[in-house]
């Protein structure tokens, strides 16, 4: 009996804890809720136009989940029933209240008139556990961007980009023997392949010899260290892609669970390689004109200012191998997509195909088959080309930028623009670039894969201050003019010896990884690859 009273009460203590703890989780989630509904009545608080959100995830919620490709996400932001009409309009990133931009004039004004204002990106690394992810051009912060800005700006003028191209042009001839090379069907000349890979290994190849000064020769050995490592950063797996989402919309988890830009091994085989490269061509005097040039200038430049009692923070940490880490990672992941939606879209449209390979027949044979950077630079379709698949497929469907006012203002005021609110400081401002860009208000038919829209007598049809693929303003991709050179000299070494048709695996429409924030093609891009000299 005693023992039966003593277990009766230690169930009775057991059920009152037990219900204690259920009403403190109560209490908890409760106070969660009411506070989650107050940060979600911001917008409504400030009478500013909003969507309505998602509880936890703000309107993110199909980026988050993967259940949606970012492009098609900001596309259904930019044309909310809830967004039409208004210049901009409240969103909430988790819980944090942001401003998503939808008018023209008001992008131009954040992005360039008033960029002192949004100088800085809200995408952010964690500077503590990730230098070499942090301390690039991408995520530095001003006024640390700003000084890099003006230190690279040189290596990529047209005069640079001309001393660089022969050893693109070197790489691109090896890409065409890579191609000839491989095996085709007797009967049909042809073989069936996935493009993207073959074009990461080109560019792989040209970012290693104009930044690094080294022969990867990824194209004849693609398990090589500089591929395999591009491969790591570009691989969305379900972490990777969680690791990049919290990079662009909530830095703060960066933090927390110390994500990095580049994985450990990435970020060794990086830095060592890039010191070495350095110290050699410190020892051997030699000099190419190339990023590591520069980056030799930043070091003894920064040395001369130690030595006057100042503290550059380029000699900091991996300030130097930081710059040549981001220009390789975002080097040959954005070409070698914009190649592959190219030929995608060559696939689908073989008369443009025929007229883009004769001009370069043309172009050839009047230049005695020599390719220069001058004829590159003349091939007017395939810019077009270009323009138009980066119009369709930004590698960065969105823009981001954080409200800095000046020291004692509170924020930017949006009364210019229809709107009574003024833009706190920090607050996340977002671009949808690639909605911008598809929206037929500013181009006509914009669903229709059209290179000649980008003619002097179409502009009046479309409107060209909507094209951003490469952002604009001070902080546009400084890369742009050696992001088009590669990809233009890549395509004309494949069209030289071949041409793509569609195939069984090649869909009527690109399907976009959900997982990838750059944007990639899920499953690749797969075409019939024609063997097809020019001449």
């Amino acid at each position: 009996m005693v023992a039966i009273n003593v277990l009766s009460g230690v169930a009775g203590a057991l059920i009152a804890h037990l219900t204690e703890i259920l009403a403190t989780l109560a209490f908890f989630f409760f106070a969660l809720y009411l506070w989650l509904q107050y940060q979600y009545s911001y917008w409504r608080r400030h009478r500013v136009p909003y969507i309505e959100p998602t509880m936890i995830f703000g309107n993110l919620k199909g980026i988050i989940n993967s259940e949606s490709d970012p492009c098609s996400w900001f596309q259904y932001l930019y044309n909310h029933e809830k967004a039409k009409d208004h210049a901009a309009v409240g969103i909430y990133v988790f819980n944090k209240p942001s401003l998503l931009i939808r008018d023209l004039e008001l992008i131009k004004t954040v992005l360039i008139k008033d960029f002192n204002y949004f100088s800085n990106r809200h995408s952010a690394s964690d500077p503590h556990s990730d230098s070499l992810g942090s301390d690039n051009l991408f995520f530095a912060k001003n006024p640390r961007w700003k000084e890099i800005r003006v230190k690279l700006t040189p290596v990529f003028t047209s005069g640079r980009m001309k001393q660089m191209f022969p050893l693109i042009e070197e790489v691109a001839r090896e890409y065409d023997k890579y191609l000839c090379a491989l095996k085709v069907d007797p009967k049909t000349n042809s073989t069936v392949m996935e493009v993207k890979e073959p074009n990461a290994l080109y560019t792989t190849d040209v970012i290693a010899i104009t930044a690094y000064g080294i022969q990867a020769n990824s194209l004849n050995d693609p398990n090589g260290i500089f591929r395999k490592s591009g491969k790591k950063i570009f691989t969305f797996t379900w972490l990777r892609a969680m690791e990049f989402k919290a990079f662009f919309f909530l830095p703060i988890l960066v933090k927390i669970f110390r994500f990095k830009v580049f994985s450990a091994e990435t970020t060794v085989f990086l830095r060592n390689t890039i010191n070495h490269v350095m110290e050699e061509r410190i020892r051997t005097g030699a000099v190419r004109n190339d990023l590591i040039d520069t980056l030799i200038k930043f070091r003894r430049e920064a040395e001369v200012e130690l030595k006057e009692g100042k503290k550059p923070f380029i000699l900091e940490r991996d300030a130097l191998a930081a710059q040549a880490a981001i220009f390789f990672s975002a080097g040959f992941e954005t070409s070698s997509s914009t190649m592959s939606f190219t030929m995608f879209e060559m696939a689908r449209h073989p008369e443009m195909q025929q007229r883009l390979r004769e001009e370069m027949r043309t172009a050839l044979q009047s230049n005695d088959g020599k390719v220069t950077y001058e004829l590159i630079m003349g091939l007017k379709y395939m810019d077009n080309v270009v323009k138009e698949v980066l119009r369709r497929y930004p590698p960065l469907p969105f823009l981001d930028r954080v409200c800095t006012p000046k020291a004692g203002e509170k924020g930017y005021s949006l009364k210019e623009f229809g709107i009574d609110f003024v833009v706190p400081e920090d607050m996340p401002i977002y671009i949808p670039n690639q909605a911008v860009q598809m929206d037929p208000r500013n181009f006509k038919d914009p669903e229709q894969f059209n290179p000649d829209r980008f003619l002097p007598e179409n502009k009046q049809d479309n409107n060209m201050n909507a094209y951003m693929p490469f952002g604009t303003g001070p902080h546009n991709c400084i890369g742009e003019r050696f992001a088009m050179m590669q990809t233009k000299l890549g395509l004309l070494y494949f069209y030289r010896n071949h041409y793509v048709t569609a195939c069984d695996k090649t869909p009527q429409k690109i399907q976009l990884d959900p997982r990838a924030v750059i944007i990639q093609s899920l499953g690749g891009i797969h075409v019939n690859v024609v063997r097809d000299p020019l001449f």
